[in-house]
């Protein structure tokens, strides 16, 4: 086994078993919140989601990002759609893609049926993506009334693949973005003291 697999075996052990052992799930944190209140994973959502932001920006801005990319892929009305309906697809399954997988090792049956569903319904939307209906991009957000997005500043303003707006280095949005992350989970961890 090369060192690289090795590193891959023992990286997604560690993971699996903070996932395991935090019971860390998207879909239930934010479930628990507005059902019952409960914010110990919508924190752990918020601190995950800051640190990543930070780094994949700062990534972005220290990294020559090569420039024979693909563009990104238009985005449509239909991707709203497909959205909502995964939402609530995870929501009746009881869980997002991370619990899904966590309870498959764990052996559950049902949730190794959702994983079979997930897994197919993938497949039939990597196959009927619906090209003709998609809109540029940079209007998909106009679409919803929203100029564009925060992320896709963040994310690609140096590349000329798509409309970033203002242009900045990809580590300026994405030190707001994390603040705001961060600056959530203290608004979450005040309202429980």
């Amino acid at each position: 086994m090369t060192v690289s697999l090795t590193a891959a075996a023992i990286i997604g052990f560690v993971l699996g078993f903070l996932v395991q052992r935090s019971r860390f799930c998207m879909t239930g944190a934010i479930r628990d919140y507005i059902l019952f209140g409960i914010t110990r994973n919508l924190k752990m959502v918020c601190i995950i989601l800051g640190i990543t932001t930070f780094f994949y920006t700062l990534y972005l801005s220290t990294t020559k990002i090569p420039t024979n990319l693909p563009t990104p892929v238009p985005a449509g009305w239909f991707s709203f759609v497909g959205g909502v309906i995964f939402g609530i697809g995870m929501a009746i399954a009881g869980g997002c893609v991370t619990s899904t997988f966590n309870r498959i090792g764990e052996g559950s049956i049902n949730y190794l049926l959702t994983g079979i569903s997930m897994f197919i319904g993938i497949i039939i939307g990597a196959f009927t993506f619906w090209k003709w209906f998609a809109l540029p991009f940079g209007r998909y957000f106009e679409s919803f009334g929203v100029p564009y997005g925060l992320i896709w500043i963040a994310s690609f303003p140096k590349m000329k693949v798509g409309t970033a707006i203002l242009d900045l280095p990809p580590i300026v949005p994405g030190i707001i973005i994390s603040a705001l992350f961060f600056a959530w989970y203290y608004k979450l961890e005040k309202a429980e003291s």
